[in-house]
């Protein structure tokens, strides 16, 4: 089974009015949080793109649910190349190893057997972008550091969910810059959550998938992928934990042609 993940879906901001309340300041402080970063995807939203990078996954499988014991493990190693212009964005892959195996595969698929991804550069405008502002709810968490980075933890939930149709989740935003430096995906904005739920019914476990989307590269005021991950797991009712999943994602290596953020009208 192959589970989707699309992350461009323009979501939106919340803005409240000014009171004397002490909850006014955390309204406040989100209310320039959001506009910092609706501002910045923007500028994502209307950017020139031209880069390539190595991009290295790690996938284990096991095999239980199938009735057969052992871990299935894979690594690939792929060039990965996204271009975005004038509306239009189009991801190609060459796929340069697997297993250790030398490959020169030409605009290859992901080859990655329970999860799916794609456009992850684009995952910041699906959670902060400046559109649909009734149709989403935004909450401080906490301030904490992060990669010895001071940072605001936001919380973005949908108002509607049963209208509601995108990935959402967790956002670790740099205090000094509003950068935007992690994303953890809610498991149930998953595309098909329902395939997952189907697993954990068969198994009579309750689903907790982990994945995590993190942008530690920067050019031209743009943030690139640095690593993605994904931990598929079920405990049971006795309270042992099934492990039947987990991927990770290395970026690296990257060569940009073109991060223009300047917009002509």
């Amino acid at each position: 089974m192959l589970i989707s993940v699309l992350f461009f879906v323009i979501l939106s901001i919340q803005i409240n009015s000014q009171t004397d309340d002490p909850k006014t300041e955390d309204q406040e402080e989100l209310k320039i949080i959001l506009e910092k970063c609706a501002e910045y995807c923007e500028k994502l939203n209307n950017s020139v793109l031209d880069f390539v990078c190595e991009e290295a996954i790690t996938e284990e499988i096991r095999q239980r649910d199938r009735g057969l014991p052992g871990v299935e493990k894979n690594k690939y190693i792929y060039d990965y190349q996204l271009v975005r212009q004038g509306g239009t964005i189009d991801e190609q892959r060459i796929l340069l190893k697997e297993n250790n195996r030398k490959k020169n595969i030409i605009d290859a698929q992901l080859k990655t057997k329970r999860f799916h991804h794609k456009y992850i550069v684009l995952g910041p405008i699906g959670l902060l972008g400046r559109k649909q502002q009734e149709i989403i709810e935004y909450k401080i968490l906490k301030e904490e550091f992060y990669k010895k980075e001071k940072v605001v933890i936001l919380e973005a939930s949908p108002k509607y969910p049963g209208e509601f149709n995108a990935l959402y989740g967790k956002i670790w935003i740099r205090k000094r810059d509003f950068n935007i430096l992690k994303i953890e995906w809610e498991q149930e904005s998953l595309e098909n959550f329902e395939d997952i739920e189907k697993i954990a019914n068969r198994l009579h476990a309750k689903p907790k998938i982990t994945f995590v989307s993190e942008y530690a590269f920067e050019k031209n005021e743009i943030r690139f992928p640095s690593k993605y991950s994904v931990e598929e797991m079920y405990i049971l009712p006795n309270g042992i934990k099934h492990h039947m999943s987990r991927i990770t994602v290395i970026y690296d290596n990257y060569k940009f042609f073109t991060v223009n953020t300047k917009v002509k009208y």
